[in-house]
């Protein structure tokens, strides 16, 4: 019952967590480290960054959980 709350929720902060890591990531100019006229690559890297930061914090979410639950029983 608990892994499925806790895989619940890692779902629900992994989800939520992709469009505010890609808004956050759109506010660094990676402009200058690409060529111009790259945008797809530049969306491309922000995607995969975004995606990247969600399964982190997410993971040590449920990490954290799991350690608390593991202590109090």
């Amino acid at each position: 019952m608990v892994l499925k709350i806790l895989t619940t929720w890692f779902l629900i902060i992994f989800i939520v967590l992709i469009p505010i890591n890609y808004r956050s990531l759109m506010a660094i100019k990676f402009s200058s480290i690409f060529q111009r006229s790259s945008t797809w690559q530049i969306k491309f890297l922000i995607t995969i960054l975004s995606i990247i930061m969600a399964f982190f914090v997410a993971f040590a979410f449920v990490y954290i959980i799991e350690r608390i639950k593991l202590v109090i029983y």
